[in-house]
């Protein structure tokens, strides 16, 4: 079977990142894992997982039957060449946790450091995650909560997540001078929400109403996660996202930085991408091109971005009630630029409805941004808010903003929503 073909690179090369570790290990050769995908590889990934080492997996598919969990370890790296992972068959699920078939456990395949006990530096990639084998495939593929560096990158994640549990990527930073870079995904398969797969979830009813369908206030899956304990730098860049039942990019969360550059999504079942700022960060000298605080502040990346994105929703996901949304911007100092944002499908209108930027906040000491919104482009081919502000937003500016109605006529007034923005210069709708 052949996988992982499109244009997300899936290998890493050993001798770029040997330089980096005191060891390289191959886990086929050296601790006799099976690439025919037949024999699981749990004991040998255990064994070979170590401080200060580099683990190669050549080609070939790997089969997974337990979860992978380490937190006491720093400096290590899994980098593969093409190298497909699977996990066991599943015959039955709840929530989380499969407790029936070939795998058992926890559905967060690798799980490398928590929030309590954060992992140290980690370079992961080079790999297709496979969802395409069976009508019943998907989890978490990396759960990373970093002290230090992470570079995660080259990862496919082949075919649709359908076990409506943790979705494929959830990665945060630890510590003010820690960063983690993910580049490079593809995730276009996108997940189904639970009701529509083999998992027996009950959730909190979103409410009683006869107008929804009997299923739970928690949506299922979000293509990106970050983490509410979030300090320093997360970068994720070049990141392809499909359609998943809840947020598709969704690093929002805790106190630092987040960098969401050059990627491409569409039809979350909530913001296509929704993020917010945070003070607790160090300069991070490839990024900021200084170690100088002051200096990073004068710099490109001054707080959390979003920049160089296309949002695209042209349609809503099965079993998803909430109204698909474009940029949803919250609480903390925020800069969005060069983004473009087409609305083909929109459901009603406000706080509630479908829109291309908006932001939410809180009451008290949580409302969105302050923010900067620029040298973007809104196309609305259905009748829709081209921005909604919240009532608890901090304030809200756009600059060179380029609203296109498709096949309807509205002016500036009826584009912009909620409480408006503190400022619109140069906002022009249907320039000729």
């Amino acid at each position: 079977m052949s996988v992982g073909d499109g244009d997300i690179p899936t290998t890493l090369s050993p001798d770029q990142y040997a330089p980096r570790f005191s060891e390289v290990v191959n886990l086929v050769d050296d601790f006799g894992a099976d690439p025919s995908g037949e024999h699981p590889i749990d004991a040998p990934l255990r064994q070979a997982w170590d401080n200060d080492r580099l683990i190669v997996l050549p080609e070939g598919e790997y089969k997974m039957n337990r979860p992978f969990r380490r937190t006491n370890t720093s400096n290590v790296g899994l980098i593969g060449q093409n190298a497909i992972i699977r996990h066991g068959e599943v015959k039955a699920i709840h929530r989380h946790t499969v407790d029936r078939g070939e795998y058992s456990g926890s559905t967060m395949m690798f799980r490398i450091g928590t929030s309590t006990n954060p992992h140290g530096d980690l370079v992961f990639g080079g790999l297709i995650f496979d969802w395409g084998w069976h009508a019943n495939a998907g989890m978490q593929g990396l759960n990373a909560f970093i002290d230090g560096e992470a570079e995660i990158r080259n990862i496919v994640f082949h075919g649709t997540h359908s076990l409506g549990s943790f979705a494929n990527l959830r990665v945060a930073s630890a510590e003010p001078d820690s960063v983690a870079l993910v580049d490079s995904v593809d995730m276009s398969g996108g997940g189904l929400h639970y009701i529509d797969t083999i998992n027996t979830r009950e959730e909190r009813r979103y409410d009683e109403g006869p107008e929804h369908p009997d299923f739970g206030q928690s949506w299922g899956s979000t293509g990106f996660t970050g983490h509410p304990d979030q300090q320093g730098t997360t970068v994720i860049r070049n990141l392809v996202c499909g359609s998943w039942p809840d947020n598709a990019i969704y690093p929002r969360g805790g106190s630092g930085r987040k960098i969401v550059s050059g990627c491409t999504v569409w039809n979350g079942g909530g913001s296509q991408i929704r993020t917010n700022g945070g003070d607790d960060w160090e300069p991070v000298e490839w990024l900021d091109g200084t170690d100088d605080k002051d200096e990073a502040l004068d710099g490109s990346y001054p707080s959390s971005v979003i920049e160089e994105c296309h949002v695209l929703i042209d349609n809503k996901p099965d079993g998803v009630y909430i109204n698909p949304r474009g940029i949803l911007i919250q609480d903390g100092h925020q800069l969005v630029r060069d983004c473009e944002i087409e609305i083909a499908y929109a459901e009603g209108g406000g706080a509630g409805g479908t829109y291309g930027f908006g932001t939410r906040g809180e009451g008290g000491e949580s409302p969105a941004g302050p923010a900067v919104v620029e040298n973007s482009r809104i196309t609305l081919n259905e009748n829709a808010n081209a921005i909604y502000v919240s009532p608890y937003t901090n304030s809200i500016e756009f600059r060179d903003i380029e609203i296109n109605t498709v096949g309807w006529e509205a002016g500036l007034n009826r584009l912009v929503g909620g409480t408006g923005a503190d400022q619109l210069e140069n906002v022009i709708v249907n320039a000729p």
